[in-house]
């Protein structure tokens, strides 16, 4: 038996132990979902900021009748199937007229901004009075972040695709400095929005790998989803919107 396939025996085997400890645990990918699908309609125009090769929230953006992405990189925008236009184009600078969309999503991309207070004022100035805006982010206080901040970026994609399977191309620099809900009220506020929602959802499972530190991340999991504590796990499901009417 190959590495890959240890890898993919011990995944399921952990994905048995998670269901027996979260029966009905809903993802972060399937609350950003969620979120989405409760704020458009067949006639929003919606932008997907750092859009890259696809969407965990595909079936929602699908329902709406203008779906625009914008990334960095040329090769994830022609592999981007979830979008009805692509555009390449940096975040802080973003090459659209104000007042353009109703709904604003960003998935994974907050994490990997230099100059966030930036991007936030571009995404504030883009969309419309009573729009709002998703963004699904990691948290910089659990511990894979802090981590991940210690390791160098060329050994970050070495364990990414050795350990976790994962293409090369998931792999970019992180930076961390828009990502705590105290971080993103003050930059949402400079830039004109409002803090409507920050949500932690958890996720042992980027230590897989071992069925050990696997156990250790869902006691981790247990005591975190103390409401207290919660603010300690991965993901940051964040709702923001703009003030007016629409």
């Amino acid at each position: 038996m190959d590495f890959s396939a240890i890898l993919r025996h011990r995944y399921q085997r952990c994905q048995h132990i998670f269901a027996r400890w979260y029966p009905n645990f809903r993802n972060a990918g399937e609350q950003y979902q969620d979120l989405i699908a409760a704020v458009v309609t067949p006639d929003t125009a919606l932008i997907d900021v750092g859009c890259g090769r696809m969407s965990l929230a595909e079936a929602a953006i699908h329902t709406t009748s203008r779906s625009v992405g914008v990334d960095l990189r040329l090769n994830d925008l022609q592999h981007n199937t979830t979008v009805r236009q692509r555009v390449l184009a940096n975040a802080e600078h973003l090459p659209f007229a104000s007042a353009s969309f109703d709904v604003l999503v960003s998935q994974w991309t907050i994490e990997h901004l230099q100059d966030p207070q930036s991007v936030f004022d571009e995404m504030s100035r883009i969309v419309r009075p009573g729009s709002s805006l998703i963004l699904f982010t990691t948290n910089a206080h659990h511990y894979i972040p802090l981590v991940s901040r210690l390791i160098p970026d060329g050994v970050q994609r070495f364990l990414i695709q050795r350990l976790l399977q994962r293409p090369g191309h998931e792999s970019h620099p992180t930076f961390y400095r828009a990502n705590t809900r105290r971080v993103i009220n003050a930059l949402a506020r400079t830039a004109g929005l409002q803090l409507c929602a920050c949500i932690y959802v958890g996720n042992p499972f980027y230590l897989a790998f071992s069925p050990l530190l696997f156990r250790l991340a869902l006691v981790y999991e247990k005591i975190t989803d103390i409401p207290a504590l919660s603010r300690f796990k991965l993901y940051m499901l964040v709702v923001l919107s703009k003030a007016g009417a629409v």
